[in-house]
């Protein structure tokens, strides 16, 4: 069927939707009964789409979480997140499709971090408009969005979105488009098969590279440990379509999912290390990025350490620093421990060339802490063996970060 008679098609059977336009919640933190409500949340997108008091134009507020892979059906909704792609994930099912926009017209999806599987689709849509989005992809996975061959309404469009890691990241079809603004597209074979405005991208793919777009590096923080933040020399900064809505600052609109930020850090350190018996303060330190899928490391470090001395990392959710045993205890209860690590350094006689080093991420990404989710900020400190040092031991100061995608 043509494109233009099937949107008059479309147009007809929506006419018979309701305009409802309630307000549902969701939480993956909620218990019995579901009702929807902000104190009685449903569990999951899927849940909430599936009751029968949510109708086409109703929308779904999405608390921090990870949720399970999901279709609209025929509704219509709007799904936003309540804090963003930062602490608020889909995860893919059964279905080789993570997140299905398939109602003819209305489905707005906004905030979230998607991952599509090998072989599979982060999100398709028909008459979708997704916004907001960090679009992720395993190895192997085939498109971040694609739009349906049933084209809805209107054309599907992705704006101020990342799209990272798929065969083809955006696309549309034999019938329809969709069209990628504001949006950088990069990391993937082919980033676009489709329309384009006001983009960043790696490899263009099938079009060239459309006007007002650039082919160039986005400038993020960083990109293999998935902190897409924009640093200070971005080309994305202050080169969106003008005609978007200014970012927060009053400035034009930037490109990606987050406006640039110029107090943002991917990590700072805080509280006061003990010194040890040598005289030197042992120094914490990290590499690259904590993130929940990458497969880059994030090393965490503590230099000016005693040579072959063990030690480990504490970690947890809180910050603190409170005077305990000659030095400051910098997390707070209840931490968790590594493994008992070894400082190396020069041998013979005890010098401060000893370096404590783990990878967080291998932590991360082991799966044994439920609590190492997406957007949760972390507090970490060494502690080392130092026997000649009061209460035979020394801290480092302590370091606190968020888990990326």
């Amino acid at each position: 069927m043509h494109c233009t008679a099937l949107r008059a098609l479309t147009l007809a059977i929506i006419s018979g939707y309701g305009a409802a336009q309630n307000t549902w919640y969701v939480s993956e933190l909620a218990t019995s009964p579901f009702e929807g409500t902000l104190t009685q949340p449903f569990k999951e997108i899927s849940q909430a789409i599936a009751d029968p008091d949510t109708l086409s134009g109703d929308t779904l507020l999405v608390l921090p979480g990870k949720y399970e892979s999901f279709s609209t059906g025929l509704k219509g909704v709007h799904i936003r997140s309540t804090d963003g792609p930062l602490v608020t994930s889909i995860t893919p099912g059964a279905d080789f499709r993570t997140v299905r926009l398939f109602a003819m017209s209305g489905n707005d999806f906004e905030g979230f971090t998607v991952y599509g599987k090998a072989g599979g689709w982060a999100v398709t849509g028909r008459s979708a408009n997704v916004s907001r989005c960090i679009l992720l992809g395993q190895p192997n996975a085939e498109f971040g969005f694609l739009q349906d061959a049933n084209c809805g309404v209107n054309d599907s469009t992705v704006k101020h979105c990342l799209v990272a890691g798929f065969k083809y990241g955006v696309s549309s079809n034999v019938y329809c488009i969709v069209v990628a603004s504001n949006s950088i597209l990069h990391g993937n074979t082919h980033d676009l098969d489709t329309e384009s405005h006001y983009c960043v991208f790696g490899s263009v793919g099938f079009l060239g590279l459309p006007v007002n777009c650039l082919q160039v590096n986005p400038q993020v923080v960083d990109f293999a440990g998935h902190d897409f933040h924009l640093l200070p020399n971005s080309p994305c900064i202050d080169a969106g379509d003008p005609n978007s809505p200014l970012d927060p600052d009053g400035s034009r609109a930037d490109i990606g999912p987050f406006p640039y930020d110029a107090n943002y850090l991917p990590y700072t350190t805080y509280c006061t290390a003990k010194v040890n018996s040598l005289g030197c303060t042992p120094q914490i330190q990290a590499t690259n990025t904590g993130s929940l899928t990458s497969s880059r490391p994030f090393w965490l470090s503590c230099t000016n350490q005693i040579s072959q001395r063990s030690g480990l990392l504490s970690y947890g959710f809180a910050p603190l620093a409170a005077p305990y045993q000659g030095g400051f205890k910098c997390v707070a209860a209840p931490t968790r421990r590594s493994g008992v690590l070894n400082s190396g350094g020069n041998s013979g006689a005890p010098d401060c060339s000893g370096v404590f080093t783990l990878d967080f991420n291998q932590t991360i990404r082991a799966g044994l802490d439920p609590e190492l989710v997406l957007g949760q900020e972390v507090f970490c400190q060494f502690w080392a063996r130092d026997a000649t040092a009061s209460f035979g031991s020394n801290r480092s100061d302590a370091l606190r970060f968020t888990v990326a995608p």
